[in-house]
C-alpha cells in the first residue's frame, strides 16, 4: 500500500507541475521587434556602392537590406552591434565604415555615422625614372602591386605623368582647378582588356618598362636595369624619335601631345605619377573633348588631358631636391606630401615601404603621403621581393 500511495503522489505531482511548466514556456517566448538603421553619409558623399550592413548578436549575424540610406529588419529582442562597410560611387578609392550599438526591446531606430577613408587596392610599388646614364631615356620602369586581399584587374587602367614640384602653383591650380590633374608633355597610356582579361592576384606585382630589354648591355657604368623580363611595355608607335616594340605586351597611348617624347614619364628630377580607373573606357575618355584643356592664361593651343581626383587609384609625387620648397601637385587626400626625388642619372629608384608581413605575404604602406610611404635613392629591384631595408 505504501508503494502504491507514493507512486500515486508522484503522478499527481507531475500532473500539477505540467500546467506550470507550459505557462513558463509562454512567458519565455522570444519577442521580435523592428530595427531601422539610418546611415549618416560623410559630407559631399551622395551615393554608395557595395554596401554591407550587418546586425550581430552573439554569434548570429543578420544582413540588413537597405533602401537608399535606410533599412528595416525584424529581429529577436536583445543587444546588437551594427557594422557598415561600403564604397563611394563618386571616388574609386573612397570607402565608408561605421559602427553602432543598439538595445532592441521595442521597435527602435538607430543612426550610424559613416567615416570616410581612402584605400587603393593597386599601388605603385617601385618607380625608376631618375635615369642612369644622362641622355639615355629608355631605361625607366614602374612596378604596380595588388595590396588588397582580393583579385584585381589591370584592364583599362590609365597611367598619367604630370610636371610636379613647382615653386608656384601650376597654371591650372592658379586658375582654381585643383581637383583635376593634367599631364605633362608626352603620352597618357592605358592597359588593354575588356574588364577581366588581366587579373593580378593578392600580393602579386607587375613591372611596366618603357623598353622591355636589357639596358645593362648599353651601360658600361653598371647603373642601368635588365628589363628584358618585364611583364608589360609602353610602346610609343607614334614617336618620331623611334621606338622598338619588344616582346612584352603593350600599354598603348590613348593621347599624346608631343611626338618627340621618346618615353613615358621622364621624371629625372621630379614628377607626379598617377594610376587611374576611369568611369568609361580609355578610348571613350580620350574621344571626349571635355577631357582636355589648354594651359590657362596662355595662348598655346597644345592640349593636355586631365584626370579628376575621384578617378585616381594611386598618386605619387617626387620633389626636386634642388627646390627649397614646392607647391603640391596633388590634393592631400591623394598625396599629402611629396617624397624627395632620387638623385638624377645615378640609377636610383623610389620604393614603397613595407607595412607588415603576414604568413609570408607582404603588405605595403599606404597613407596617401609619399614622404611617409616611400624610400628614395634605392637600388633598382624591379620584380624582386622586398628586403629588410624596405621596412
Amino acid at each position: 500500500m505504501k508503494k502504491f500511495l507514493n507512486y500515486g503522489l508522484a503522478l499527481l505531482a507531475v500532473a500539477l507541475a505540467s500546467p506550470v511548466f507550459v505557462a513558463c514556456d509562454d512567458d519565455d517566448d522570444v519577442k521580435t521587434y523592428d530595427l531601422t538603421v539610418e546611415l549618416v553619409l560623410p559630407e559631399g558623399v551622395t551615393s554608395l556602392t557595395d554596401l554591407e550592413v550587418k546586425a550581430t548578436k552573439g554569434t548570429a549575424t543578420t544582413n540588413i537590406i537597405m533602401n537608399s540610406v535606410t533599412g528595416t529588419v525584424n529581429l529577436p529582442q536583445g543587444s546588437y552591434d551594427i557594422t557598415v562597410k561600403g564604397a563611394v560611387a563618386e571616388d574609386v578609392t573612397a570607402k565608408v565604415q561605421g559602427t553602432a550599438k543598439v538595445d532592441l526591446y521595442e521597435n527602435t531606430s538607430v543612426k550610424v555615422k559613416l567615416d570616410l577613408i581612402y584605400e587603393s587596392p593597386l599601388l605603385f610599388k617601385e618607380i625608376f625614372c631618375a635615369g642612369g646614364k644622362a641622355g639615355y631615356t629608355q631605361d625607366t620602369y614602374f612596378e604596380i602591386v595588388n595590396n588588397s586581399d582580393e583579385v584585381q584587374y589591370l584592364d583599362q587602367l590609365v597611367m598619367l605623368y604630370g610636371s610636379a614640384a613647382q615653386k608656384a602653383p601650376n597654371a591650372w591650380q592658379a586658375s582654381g582647378v585643383t581637383d583635376i590633374y593634367h599631364q605633362a608633355q608626352g603620352p597618357v597610356v592605358a592597359f588593354p582588356g575588356s574588364g577581366k582579361d588581366y587579373p593580378i592576384q593578392p600580393g602579386q606585382s607587375v613591372v611596366i618598362a618603357n623598353d622591355a630589354t636589357n639596358h645593362q648591355e648599353a651601360d658600361p657604368d653598371g647603373i642601368h636595369s635588365d628589363l628584358s623580363k618585364a611583364d608589360w611595355e609602353i610602346y610609343l608607335e607614334y614617336s618620331r624619335m623611334g621606338d622598338t616594340d619588344y616582346e612584352a605586351p603593350n600599354l598603348s597611348p590613348i593621347f599624346y601631345n608631343n611626338a618627340y617624347m621618346r618615353a613615358f614619364a621622364l621624371g629625372f628630377f621630379n614628377g607626379a605619377y598617377i594610376l587611374a580607373k576611369l568611369p568609361v573606357t580609355p578610348e571613350a575618355y580620350a574621344a571626349d573633348s571635355t577631357s582636355y584643356s589648354t594651359t590657362p592664361g596662355t595662348t598655346s593651343a597644345t592640349l593636355y588631358m586631365g584626370i579628376a581626383s575621384k578617378y585616381v587609384l594611386d598618386a605619387v609625387e617626387a620633389w626636386d631636391r634642388d627646390d627649397a620648397e614646392h607647391y603640391p601637385y596633388f590634393l592631400p587626400k591623394d598625396d599629402a606630401h611629396a617624397v624627395l626625388a632620387p638623385v638624377g642619372f645615378e640609377g636610383k629608384a623610389l620604393r614603397r615601404k613595407v607595412a607588415k608581413i603576414e604568413n609570408g605575404r607582404v603588405y605595403y604602406k599606404d597613407t596617401n603621403n609619399s614622404a611617409e610611404d616611400f624610400l628614395t635613392d634605392q637600388p633598382q629591384t624591379p620584380g624582386i621581393a622586398p628586403t629588410a631595408v624596405d621596412k
